[in-house]
């Protein structure tokens, strides 16, 4: 009995060894998921729920409703990269040496888009793991976009208020503060005096106006449920034209920089750039903590 025993042990053990990998896990329908999961009319190409961080990796290479949600944004993170690594690194902003304080709003703005792209890499890739991962993830992904508007905030008080012709900020109403280029441009004809800006600016503006127009009317999945799954809903088409928004709006805050070198009304301090955004950070993390302790998500673990 002994020997048959050991007999058939080493058997299994052999084709254990034998065994080919194990194949990636067959993608779900949204009935076949939790509730909160399921995305408006996107009917398949749905992860297992508890995916290894092995599994949600390998899944940038298949075909699931999430993947060009992650390649959209992943692939604009390396442009980015590259264009504030010359900016800041390669002395794409002239001879001022990155340690500048000139170059401190930049810095600032530069994490903020940065940050949230790689957020949003990151909470749609590993979304999957649990639903409280999943909840923490996205969470600080809607904390990234608040971090890059504050850092874009902080980049244009430096780099594009002080070159307002005739307008004084520092009398501005705390309403108009809200949208003083906007001013600029249409009360002191942008057009006129920097048409290459005035294009930048304006077109930045039409592809926010169609990044939202996606993002509410869930076409065109809402029209043929089923048929974009995987290829062209419209959450994909937000992050396509949100890239395209900011990829504007860096050529405009690249060219207010170079109009600061030039003549620069006060040096940006560390404690009015970096300082405010670590204080931004630290109000963030306690927000998003307080999320995940009261979100009935935490408790599904």
């Amino acid at each position: 009995f002994t020997y048959r025993l050991n007999t058939l042990r080493q058997v299994f053990w052999h084709k254990e060894e034998a065994a080919p990998p194990a194949r990636p896990a067959a993608l779900l329908r949204w009935d076949e998921v939790p509730e909160d999961f399921v995305e408006c009319f996107i009917l398949s190409g749905y992860r297992r729920l508890h995916c290894s961080a092995q599994e949600c990796l390998a899944s940038v290479l298949q075909p699931t409703n999430e993947t060009l949600n992650f390649w959209t944004h992943f692939i604009p993170l390396l442009l980015f990269l590259s264009r504030f690594g010359r900016l800041l690194l390669l002395r794409g902003a002239g001879d001022v040496p990155f340690h500048h304080p000139a170059l401190l709003p930049l810095w600032c703005y530069a994490s903020g888009v940065l940050l949230t792209f790689a957020m949003s890499c990151t909470a749609h890739l590993f979304s999957c793991l649990s639903p409280r991962l999943r909840a923490a993830f996205f969470y600080l992904d809607y904390a990234s976009i608040s971090y890059y508007g504050f850092a874009s905030t902080v980049a244009y008080s430096y780099y594009l208020l002080p070159g307002l012709s005739l307008l004084d900020a520092g009398v501005l109403s705390r309403y108009v503060m809200a949208c003083p280029i906007m001013l600029e441009s249409l009360i002191f004809d942008l057009r006129t005096r920097n048409p290459t800006l005035f294009v930048y600016f304006y077109r930045r503006y039409f592809w926010l106006l169609v990044a939202a127009f996606f993002n509410v009317s869930k076409i065109p999945e809402r029209i043929q449920p089923g048929l974009f799954d995987i290829v062209g809903h419209s959450h994909q088409l937000f992050h396509i034209f949100t890239f395209l928004s900011i990829y504007d709006q860096v050529h405009y805050v690249e060219d207010g920089l170079a109009e600061f070198l030039k003549a620069a009304p006060a040096a940006p301090t560390y404690l009015g750039t970096v300082g405010y955004m670590l204080l931004l950070t630290v109000c963030l993390a306690v927000v998003v903590r307080r999320f995940l302790n009261v979100a009935d998500l935490c408790k599904q673990d």
